[in-house]
């Protein structure tokens, strides 16, 4: 099977852009060094590819061209480590993460150059999200056209549904959307934004000017609905999950910033009915 591999130089134009420093926030451990032989280097830095090289690798796309999988918008820079975590969990390691890491990184390396203080993952906000189911409904909106078509004794036609009726459901979610400030920091002005393909129904509004203390919560009300055809234990069986497997196609993506304007972010997905946090990190004054 053939790779759409970066060349060298895409390879050590990579490299340099990160700093020889994993993109990876919570990382960012050095992958170049010395080596015992004086004309030597030591690097254990990887150029990864953020949708697969090839078929049937991590988090590939068939609807890019060679080129692109191939070309520096598709790589990232991680140490060794990071470079097969993020394939060992392509689904918490998204595609839209990785490009933030990228850019990230990118800004980072850019202010190193001008002198810029990089502030501490320490010395930040910092807010998780949590998603609590409290009610939710399965409405039965009238019986399907495909349940059996049959004829009574005058010839006229009707559906049969005396056994297992095929029916229009509405299925209905309602959480409490939970955020949580996790650090010693008051967030500001936070926004929430549905970046990903599925979307809450409906979701409740936040003041354009908010704050948040430090470990302190809040919560907003989100409704989820969906339409089924087919039998009730069928509706049942995707009802009972509190958590859609819809949701596997939902981001949401919580904006916030620090005392001094400077912002952050974090991505919220859903995996195995689990809600995800993933922390963006490391801002720059």
């Amino acid at each position: 099977m053939s790779r759409d591999d970066f060349s060298r130089n895409y390879k050590d134009i990579l490299a340099r852009r990160a700093g020889f420093l994993c993109s990876n926030p919570d990382c960012r451990k050095s992958t170049v060094g010395s080596n015992e032989n004086e004309n030597k280097s030591t690097l254990i830095g990887i150029a990864a590819h953020i949708t697969a090289a090839s078929e049937g690798g991590p988090r590939y796309d068939d609807s890019i061209a060679t080129k692109e999988r191939s070309s520096m918008h598709n790589g990232i820079w991680l140490c060794s480590n990071c470079a097969t975590l993020i394939d060992r969990d392509q689904d918490k390691y998204n595609v839209d993460l990785l490009r933030n890491w990228k850019q990230l990184i990118e800004i980072e390396s850019a202010a190193r150059l001008l002198g810029k203080k990089l502030v501490s993952n320490k010395d930040i906000p910092y807010l998780v999200a949590d998603l609590v189911f409290y009610s939710g409904a399965r409405l039965n909106e009238g019986y399907s056209r495909k349940n059996p078509l049959k004829t009574d004794r005058e010839g006229n036609y009707y559906y049969d549904v005396s056994d297992k009726p095929i029916i229009h459901w509405g299925l209905v979610w309602r959480y409490n959307f939970v955020i949580h400030n996790q650090s010693n920091f008051s967030a500001f002005n936070i926004k929430i934004e549905s970046i990903g393909d599925v979307h809450f129904t409906s979701f409740d509004r936040i003041p354009k000017v908010n704050s948040l203390a430090p470990l302190q919560q809040f919560e907003l009300k989100a409704k989820y609905e969906d339409n089924f055809e087919g039998t009730g234990i069928e509706a049942d069986k995707i009802y009972k999950s509190k958590i859609p497997d819809d949701f596997a196609s939902m981001q949401i993506r919580m904006t916030y910033s620090d005392s001094n304007g400077d912002k952050y972010y974090t991505l919220v997905t859903f995996q195995s009915n689990e809600i995800i946090n993933n922390r963006i990190t490391g801002h720059i004054i």
